[in-house]
């Protein structure tokens, strides 16, 4: 799920990798690196008629990462800023759709500007433009994301594990039942590291009891600190991981039972 900020930097100029700024578009606007393009949050999430911050349709995904000249020939790096979990619900939903090649820069943006790689404020990309006969085409994995409904079906079976993404203080206020707290920024790494090294992340989860024969569901407020922690466990070897995009926003609306 990581890529090295070295490796990044050779190839800058190459036509199968696309980069996106996660950022927002001011800090972009003020200095982003060289052929990025910049995708905020905001745009792959969906509000829905609770507050909750669902996945968007397949056709938005479609028309948004088709116009950033994404296609299934394409590594996809996004980057953000340290230590904003922003970036992870982007990777997430490449994913959620069907775009495995994607990973994220492993250092945050100050970082890459303090270590000397290239910026600029120029917004001329090598991707602004996609062929005509290619595009995004979205394949939804259904077996990335959970809703309200698979997660209390499942919580309280042996070989499932939910894991609360939040705050020490957020999880004693409110929380789903049998969730185990793993706050997000546990897993972020140090000097400017967006997460930590794999063998880390996996004594840190083992340290839980959280182990990869489970099937795992991944929450928080919003979805978006938990996208980081769904990340953390690729990162360290998970497989059976998913994202309930909803998160405890849509666990409550929905009237289900809270700890």
């Amino acid at each position: 799920m990581i890529i090295d900020a070295n490796w990044l930097a050779s190839h800058l100029d190459d036509e199968n990798v696309i980069i996106i700024d996660s950022r927002g578009i001011m800090p972009f606007r003020f200095s982003h690196i060289k052929n990025a393009m910049p995708l905020g949050v905001e745009k792959v999430i969906s509000t829905d008629e609770n507050g909750s911050y669902l996945v968007i349709a397949p056709q938005v995904a479609e028309q948004i990462f088709t116009s950033m000249g994404i296609d299934d020939t394409k590594v996809v790096i996004v980057y953000g800023e340290y230590p904003d979990p922003s970036l992870a619900r982007i990777v997430w939903t490449l994913i959620y759709f069907g775009h495995s090649n994607v990973k994220i820069l492993d250092i945050g943006f100050e970082n890459w500007l303090q270590s000397g790689y290239p910026v600029t404020k120029d917004f001329e990309t090598k991707n602004a433009a996609t062929k005509p006969d290619r595009g995004f085409v979205a394949h939804v994995r259904t077996t990335e994301r959970a809703d309200a409904q698979f997660i209390y079906q499942e919580k309280d079976k042996p070989e499932t594990t939910i894991i609360d993404a939040r705050t020490p203080q957020e999880h004693l206020h409110a929380r789903i039942p049998g969730s185990i707290l793993h706050n997000y920024e546990e897993g972020i790494g140090d000097m400017g590291k967006m997460i930590k090294d794999v063998e880390v992340l996996k004594q840190d989860f083992e340290k839980l009891g959280i182990t990869r024969d489970k099937q795992i569901v991944c929450y928080c407020h919003s979805g978006i600190r938990a996208a980081h922690t769904y990340l953390q466990l690729k990162q360290a070897g998970f497989v059976n991981v998913r994202l309930y995009d909803g998160s405890i926003i849509d666990w409550a609306k929905r009237k289900y039972p809270l700890g």
